[in-house]
């Protein structure tokens, strides 16, 4: 799609369109929201293991769109095996979801003339920035939301995980509702078991296979341009988290950036937390990516 200048040709307010572009076989659906004035840099949102495209809570939707009306172009999709991308749901890997991340932003590069491109990761998707950037040469940019840690060990971030949830159960033993629930028999066992023995631990955490062959600190290290980390206050995780993250950016003479979320837990349910965490990373992409000229695109995907 090519660049004009003229404002006459296209919608005065963002407009959403849905597409499909393939990887490997696989045909995945991705959600464009595209501003009238088009600024630098485009967005592309990366959505957790258990995800997809409208991200925790919706706020992937509310920030793309938010980010429309600023001038960003916003694209959300679906990895392959989530939403409504075609793909085996148990053959989902990080590599696989690195190639899908490559494979839309050579779409865009290609339909909307984009050089510059920035990466909004929740949990696992921070994964997938982290190993996709190095692979992209537009990717300049990085918001990290929850970021576990990759090059590195993740065992006090786990064992803080693992003991907060010991608390949390704890905490409801003594609660009449967990009772009553127990006595009429609507209190699960069984996914009580599997959260206390594997201390929080998602499907993605134990990575498969094929991504061991990633070489994460390799990644980390070659990836040039600016990061902002965001946590959550309450969430177990931070401080390990944020600790290794300082010392990789640091060693590689970059700048650290991050922000906390205070109270917030590890998803940001609340409206105040998701509202905090949208406004901080718009506000610091805006500083990514100025306004240079005035532009507008024609219509396309």
């Amino acid at each position: 799609m090519a660049a004009t200048n003229s404002i006459a040709s296209v919608t005065e307010e963002p407009v959403q369109r849905h597409f499909f572009f393939a990887n490997q076989g696989e045909s995945l659906l991705a959600v464009a929201h595209v501003p009238p004035r088009l600024r630098p840099g485009a967005l592309v949102f990366l959505h957790g293991w258990a995800g997809y495209r409208v991200g925790p809570h919706q706020m992937f939707v509310k920030m793309a769109r938010r980010a429309a009306e600023l001038g960003f172009l916003a694209v959300r999709f679906d990895f392959r095996g989530r939403g409504d991308s075609g793909g085996d749901p148990f053959a989902t890997a990080l590599t696989t979801m690195i190639s899908d991340t490559v494979a839309l932003v050579r779409v865009l590069t290609e339909e909307y003339d984009v050089d510059r491109i920035g990466f909004i990761g929740d949990c696992s998707g921070a994964e997938v920035a982290i190993g996709a950037t190095p692979l992209i040469e537009q990717a300049d940019s990085m918001v990290l939301w929850s970021a576990p840690i990759v090059g590195g060990e993740r065992s006090r971030a786990q064992q803080a995980k693992k003991a907060h949830i010991w608390r949390e159960y704890l905490g409801k033993l003594f609660r009449q509702e967990t009772w009553a629930k127990l006595l009429t028999g609507r209190l699960r066992l069984d996914m009580i078991r599997k959260a206390v023995s594997g201390g929080g631990k998602g499907a993605g955490e134990e990575g498969a296979e094929i991504d061991r062959e990633i070489d994460w600190l390799k990644r980390f290290d070659l990836f040039a341009g600016e990061q902002l980390f965001i946590y959550g206050g309450n969430d177990p995780t931070m401080r390990a988290s944020v600790e290794h993250y300082r010392h990789l950016t640091h060693q590689v003479g970059r700048s650290f950036h991050y922000h906390i979320v205070a109270g917030s837990n590890h998803a940001f349910y609340s409206l105040a937390w998701e509202q905090e965490v949208i406004q901080t990373s718009l506000d610091w992409l805006a500083q990514q990516y100025p306004w240079t000229e005035t532009e507008t695109i024609d219509e396309g995907i």
